[in-house]
């Protein structure tokens, strides 16, 4: 296991001789990018981070994870027809400074990178996880997020996040909005994306799986539908203005390409949240794959669909 370690030395001595023995120890400032197994528990064949915040335990974080996030990244840009919404893409060839923020594996952040490659991308987030050959224009930073983010006011052209929606409790957003703001330059441009969250016109086992999904989600202060609520939560906060925002329907399941993807993606939640709602219902493993395998079958007979919101604003220039 990867460990960070600092090196001590220690001399000892005795009647016969004196001898040098080398003590490593572990870096109190420093956290290690791997999955040490002290800092994570594994529930149902699923990695979890140990946390004392309830919300930040009910997604795993692992490699399933980190393919479940590609796929949504992958749904995200079949979707729209940009990777961002802003007026940006002449700074951005000129180069300019960019965060993205619970930049979780970085898919966005790294397309973005290679794109355009005078500019400079930082990802912040909570753990870092294994990423293969960055582009060196984009560089990750592990940070608690609940405290803040580690930057100057005033840091950035452009900040961005994409698909908190099931990591963030109310608390959360309320700490986050007002610190993308204040990290984003006079004149710079913030951007979110989020799913809608509840699914329509669906049959009978997804609307318990969304029930029960919802209440889980509860408990732990996560409001599902919080991204329809974005848009009002940035007009409360100074300096900020010029505030669009918008969204695109996906079918679940049917309708092509995009469909497919958005169904994968559903199916894909179904197995990362399965530990936690079958903990917090009492439900066997076995009666929740059936559940979840009737409810995928019934977004293509019910012609189901979801919503992908898009915020966009920008910081009062003074």
């Amino acid at each position: 296991m990867f460990s960070v370690l600092t090196k001590n030395t220690q001399v000892k001595s005795n009647t016969s001789s004196t001898k040098s023995k080398h003590v490593y120890l572990e870096d109190p400032r420093l956290t290690e990018p791997k999955f040490p197994v002290k800092q994570y528990d594994y529930v149902e064949g699923r990695n979890y981070r140990q946390s004392k915040n309830p919300n930040e335990q009910f997604l795993p974080c692992d490699d399933e994870e980190i393919e479940r996030l590609q796929v949504n990244h992958l749904l995200f840009k079949s979707i729209f027809a940009t990777p961002y919404f802003s007026p940006v893409q002449e700074l951005l060839k000129t180069g300019i400074k960019v965060l993205d923020v619970s930049a979780g594996p970085g898919w966005w952040l790294m397309d973005m990178a290679r794109a355009y490659p005078k500019s400079h991308f930082t990802g912040v987030d909570l753990m870092i996880y294994p990423l293969s050959a960055p582009p060196t224009n984009c560089h990750f930073r592990l940070a608690d997020l609940s405290k803040g983010l580690p930057y100057p006011d005033n840091t950035f052209d452009m900040v961005s996040q994409h698909d908190t929606l099931f990591r963030y409790s109310q608390k959360d957003w309320d700490t986050m909005l007002p610190e993308i703001v204040r990290v984003t330059k006079p004149g710079g441009y913030i951007e979110l994306v989020e799913s809608g969250g509840g699914a329509q016109d669906i049959g009978p086992n997804m609307s318990i799986w969304m029930m029960r999904l919802t209440v889980s989600l509860q408990t732990r202060g996560i409001n599902l539908k919080i991204s329809n609520s974005l848009g009002s939560m940035l007009e409360e906060l100074e300096d900020v203005t010029d505030i669009k925002s918008s969204h695109r329907s996906s079918p679940i399941g049917w309708y092509g390409k995009t469909g497919d993807i958005t169904l994968d993606c559903l199916e894909r939640l179904f197995h990362a949240v399965k530990p936690k709602v079958c903990e917090d219902w009492s439900m066997s493993l076995a009666k929740y794959d059936k559940m979840v395998e009737t409810a995928s079958a019934e977004c293509r007979d019910f012609r189901s669909w979801v919503n992908v919101h898009y915020i966009t604003a920008t910081k009062v220039k003074k």
